[in-house]
């Protein structure tokens, strides 16, 4: 059988090679114009897949960056904020240097309390920053004020300020698998405490036990009288007024009365406390007030003396402790520990008891449990001496607040220098990730990106070839019948 090419099946062909030029020429030059190589999948299916995850990646890595911008704006107010109430504690330590010489006067220490005041308020506003409505000190409750005044003096003045933020920080996504804490709980910078020891001061002879307090701050151990009893043999016993009046305390023998009788019938003579001053007495009286020679003193009764008795007579004086005012007391068993509890909180003050010796009120020192604003608001009512201290105690306690004061801006400068390191770890991530961005984009643009001059090179190649195509078609169209007959 013959073969041979027909006229219609070279017009066929033609036609089919000039369209395939065409498409060609249409693909390139649709990548000149918009200079990319990939437009459709089509075009690169591998390719295709490759950039659509690295796009994917340069997404993600904006986001991070943007968090990583949020973060930085955070860290950045809460160190300024916490700088200013370095710079706030500082003052104060100033003014209780000041207020802790002894040639202050009641209206010095006023115009120094005053200047506390002033700090209070500063203190509490930068506890309270925020940046666009969000509190940088409460944690993750970013929307309420973390520390609020929950009583005031009778003049207004704020005396007890608690933190009502959450306990939680604000964990910001800097990282495909790492977070930064950003928004701190603020009462882990403004109420840091670290437990010092506990310092009893007064007159009673009271030390501090050698258990763990939990209570706080400052309170009061008040020391009470409740019994006096005196070894048998003198005929002496308590007066009326003994369970009220007296205010020696000790266990046996720890206090002792020395009776002369003068008379030789106990009818009278002198009686005398603990080496003090002998006072007379008759068998008439039933509550003659002995004092001793560190003002101690004892209401007896001498109505019984025996004749002719002579002598010293041990005695022994009960008491009680309290540190919420009387409401809850302990007896006094005179060991090196007794654990004393506010009937009110809970808290427990342990107490040494061996060497008490008369009632009163001790002043009980919690070290290392002021937070910033329990050691300014101490520091103002000393300096307004709001326990009626003697001139010599106040100076002594406005001078401990130093060492609370101190801690407490320590403290606040800890969390500067933390925050200040994530920022630095914040500045090192975000020059990782736009690297890796950057890089990223780069393999993108490879993919997608068009060779210009490659291109321009074969639409050019391109536009020849369709042509020649067209005038090799041209000749073959403009063939006759004649053409074959001749």
């Amino acid at each position: 059988m013959d073969l041979r090419v027909t006229p219609q099946g070279s017009i066929t062909r033609g036609i089919g090679m000039a369209g395939q030029i065409s498409a060609r020429l249409s693909i390139l030059q649709e990548q000149v114009s918009t200079g990319k190589r990939l437009l459709r999948p089509s075009d690169d299916p591998l390719g295709s897949i490759k950039l659509l995850a690295n796009n994917a990646q340069v997404g993600r890595l904006d986001s991070q960056l943007g968090n990583i911008t949020n973060a930085r704006a955070n860290l950045n107010l809460s160190v300024s904020a916490l700088q200013e109430s370095a710079g706030i504690l500082s003052s104060a330590r100033q003014i209780a240097l000041e207020g802790a010489q002894s040639g202050n006067d009641a209206t010095s220490y006023e115009a120094l309390a005053q200047q506390v005041d002033a700090l209070i308020n500063r203190l509490l506003d930068e506890s309270n920053s925020q940046d666009s409505g969000r509190f940088l000190f409460g944690g993750a409750a970013t929307n309420t004020p973390p520390f609020r005044v929950e009583s005031t003096t009778s003049t207004g003045l704020p005396q007890k300020i608690v933190y009502r933020g959450a306990s939680e920080p604000v964990q910001e996504v800097i990282g495909a698998t790492r977070t930064l804490a950003t928004l701190y709980p603020g009462d882990e910078i403004f109420q840091q405490r670290q437990r010092g020891p506990t310092t009893i001061s007064g007159q009673t002879g009271a030390a501090s036990g050698s258990g763990t307090d939990n209570a706080t701050t400052q309170g009061t151990l008040l020391v009470r009288h409740t019994l006096t009893s005196y070894a048998s043999g003198s005929g002496v016993t308590a007066g009326t007024s003994s369970v009220s009046g007296d205010t020696i305390i000790g266990s046996t023998g720890a206090h002792r009365l020395t009776i002369v009788d003068t008379s030789g019938t106990g009818a009278g003579g002198t009686v005398s406390l603990d080496g003090g001053p002998a006072v007379a007495f008759t068998s008439s009286d039933t509550n003659l007030k002995v004092s001793g020679p560190n003002g101690d003193v004892v209401y007896v009764n001498t109505a019984a003396i025996t004749p002719g008795f002579s002598g010293d007579v041990n005695i022994t004086a009960n008491g009680a402790l309290s540190v919420d005012g009387g409401a809850t007391e302990v007896a006094i068993n005179f060991s090196s520990n007794q654990v004393v509890t506010d009937g009110a909180t809970g808290a427990v003050t342990n107490v040494d008891s061996t060497n008490i010796r008369r009632a009163g009120k001790d002043d009980v020192e919690y070290g290392g449990t002021y937070d910033a604003f329990q050691a300014l608001i101490a520091l103002r009512d000393d300096l307004r001496n709001t326990r009626g201290l003697s001139s010599t105690a106040q100076i002594e306690s406005i001078s401990g607040r130093v060492a609370e004061l101190e801690r407490v801006h320590t403290g606040i400068l800890d969390a500067v220098g933390e925050q200040s390191v994530s920022l630095e770890n914040l500045d090192a991530l975000e020059e990782r990730i736009k690297s890796i961005q950057l890089e990223t984009q780069k393999q993108s643009s490879e993919l997608e990106s068009v060779d210009i001059s490659q291109a321009v090179l074969e639409l050019q190649n391109q536009e020849s070839f369709l042509k020649l195509t067209y005038a090799a078609a041209a000749r073959v169209f403009d063939q006759s019948l004649l053409d074959f007959l001749s």
